[in-house]
């Protein structure tokens, strides 16, 4: 007689473990974005050009790992978290480093610079949205170590209580987009209409990291109540 594995066997394999690295690699390419505009804001092209490169590099990787978990997850198992949901789990993940080299290569290819006096709120804003991804890789890593635990309900909780940690973080990137375009505003004067233009284009694309973050935490919260 045939007998249905665990869950605890069924992830002996660890999918969600290799998911986690796709995350943490889409990660590495988003902590860059600081780096990023610290040379941009600086006037230092080269150096922007180095850092755009290196996030280039980096969103490579998240892609070579997503191409692996693909091609790797386990078919017809008997689990309760499907393989489609992991699938979209992977897909959102890999929004947050394809936005990051979108806001490098836009940025980069116009050189791209916000006036000075926005240095201190661009640079909350970044960090911010940074903390979002940060904290929905972490809600990916407490969905693996769920796993280990069979699924348990305390884990299930604090899960959620993540999900919520990381909710919070993006509404304050909001916020603080919503700061930025109004001081922009008072700057419009000094910009080309085109450059406006594209200076408010790359506040959207940032905030919309932090977007895909809550994104990333929706889909593994839904796995982890699967």
């Amino acid at each position: 007689m045939d007998v249905k594995p665990a869950l605890t066997d069924v992830f002996s394999g660890s999918p969600l473990a290799h998911i986690e690295r796709h995350a943490e690699a889409c990660l590495d390419c988003v902590k860059m974005l600081r780096a990023y505009f610290e040379a941009t804001q600086a006037g230092d092209w080269d150096q922007a050009e180095k850092v755009q490169g290196e996030i280039a590099r980096l969103e490579s990787v998240a892609d070579d790992i997503k191409m692996e978990v693909r091609m790797n997850l386990p078919r017809g198992l008997w689990m309760s978290v499907s393989r489609a949901d992991l699938l979209d789990l992977v897909r959102v993940q890999d929004t947050m480093a394809n936005e990051t080299k979108d806001i490098a290569g836009l940025s980069l290819g116009r050189q791209l610079a916000f006036p000075k006096k926005l240095d201190k709120s661009l640079f909350k804003y970044v960090d911010t949205v940074m903390q979002a991804a940060e904290k929905a890789v972490d809600v990916v890593a407490a969905t693996r170590d769920l796993s280990k635990s069979a699924f348990g309900a305390r884990q299930v909780k604090l899960i959620a209580s993540k999900c919520v940690s990381v909710e919070k973080t993006e509404r304050s990137s909001d916020k603080l987009q919503s700061k930025l375009r109004a001081k922009l505003r008072d700057h419009e004067e000094k910009i080309s209409p085109i450059d406006a233009m594209f200076l408010y284009q790359l506040l959207s694309q940032i905030g919309e990291v932090a977007d895909h973050a809550e994104k990333v935490s929706h889909r593994a919260q839904i796995i982890a109540a699967s």
